[in-house]
């Protein structure tokens, strides 16, 4: 099967992923070197009704990374593999979309979800910004607000603010004061307070990851998401890497097809050490594909021991551990994958515009996340905290 994790093709938005995939990659190419935009490409995933599915079964979406059942949970990971197989800007653009409805779904008031959900039917995209700019994101009570109806001040910027431009709402984090970090859902639709020329890097160039300058923007309390600390909440935080981790995958597989592709051109697929590389390949993209189907499962199925969503403690350090070991292996498969890549094609692998180069340079950069080495430690943390018998591999 074509797409194993989404087993029920008669879903229409399963359905269409290959006819999509192909459409979003046969852009790729002259949307990095013209430095354009992915407008088309939101508006292609809007059609297929991606924005959407990503909306809870209650408000009439398809649950994709919101809802905890199985058949949810492995169509949002199909998803994020083939849109990475496609091309890896987008498929970062619709993590955050997934990331930021999500949250709405965790921590919003049942009055939020009712005004905020149905924007996510109607076509809205959104995102998540977490990093500070120059001046960290806070707030001050607007003076002039009426004590039964506050109103906030907004101060500073948000650096690595990916989809400016396209972006109709973020979720923000900022300070508060004493009571801490909160979120809060923000419309970032200005277009003088994005500042895309912050965004100078060499891959994934298309998502516009800039600054958005907040000073003196105004909100609502109603804006406000959860509780201080919500944000970080497990399995929800570093559990979620599974979904940046499954559009790596998809971009690894691509570059794979790729090398497989030239190699069978060029008369070369039977050479024994070509052989060789590509079965070392396979077998990497296969060990991490399982891992991070697991860990996906782990992280949004997790037990709930009663009625009010609490999570067993134990399932919970597994689902995060896993979450952190698949996050470390899926950059060394990919790293050693795009070396033996490379040393398989030689100079072609290098040549301007070419697709393996251009995957390869937005791969390298999107792999690499705040943070690695902690993340690495607290996985053993978490491994040590469990019981022996619940690490067994029986």
């Amino acid at each position: 099967m074509l797409y194993p994790d989404a087993f029920n093709l008669d879903d229409p938005i399963l359905s269409s992923l290959p006819q999509l995939e192909q459409a979003l990659y046969a852009r790729a190419a002259d949307v990095d070197a013209q430095g354009l935009g992915l407008d088309t490409e939101m508006a292609m995933l809007r059609s297929a009704g991606l924005l959407a599915a990503c909306a809870p079964y209650a408000y009439g979406g398809k649950g994709l990374g919101c809802e905890h059942d199985t058949h949810a949970a492995l169509a949002a990971f199909a998803v994020l593999r083939v849109l990475g197989r496609a091309t890896l800007s987008v498929a970062r653009l619709y993590e955050g979309h997934m990331n930021a409805v999500k949250l709405v779904v965790l921590y919003g008031s049942p009055e939020q979800k009712a005004r905020w959900l149905p924007l996510i039917l109607a076509g809205q995209l959104w995102g998540v910004w977490g990093a500070d700019g120059k001046t960290p994101l806070s707030a001050t009570l607007a003076a002039d607000a009426p004590a039964h109806m506050p109103r906030y001040v907004l101060h500073g910027q948000k650096a690595f603010a990916s989809g400016l431009g396209l972006l109709d709402q973020a979720i923000v984090t900022f300070n508060k004061g004493a009571e801490g970090v909160v979120l809060a859902l923000v419309d970032v639709s200005e277009q003088r307070r994005q500042d895309k020329s912050a965004w100078q890097v060499s891959g994934m160039k298309a998502t516009w990851s800039g600054v958005y300058d907040f000073e003196g923007v105004q909100i609502d309390a109603c804006a406000l998401i959860g509780k201080p600390g919500d944000y970080v909440k497990e399995p929800y935080f570093e559990g979620g890497i599974w979904r940046y981790c499954a559009a790596h995958h998809g971009a690894a597989e691509q570059i794979v097809r790729l090398w497989r592709t030239r190699l069978e051109q060029k008369g070369r697929a039977e050479d024994p050490i070509q052989l060789t590389r590509l079965a070392r390949a396979r077998a990497r993209l296969l060990a991490v594909y399982c891992l991070l189907r697991d860990v996906c499962l782990q992280a949004e199925t997790c037990h709930r021991e009663d009625g009010q969503g609490n999570i067993n403690e134990d399932d919970r350090h597994s689902a995060v551990e896993m979450a952190l070991l698949g996050r470390e292996m899926t950059e060394e498969m990919a790293v050693v994958l795009m070396n033996d890549a490379r040393k398989a094609l030689g100079v072609e692998a290098h040549l301007p515009q070419s697709d393996m180069e251009r995957i390869c340079r937005d791969l390298s950069m999107y792999l690499r996340q705040a943070g690695p080495d902690g993340k690495l430690l607290n996985a053993g943390r978490l491994y040590l905290v469990q019981a022996e018998e619940r690490t067994r591999l029986w």
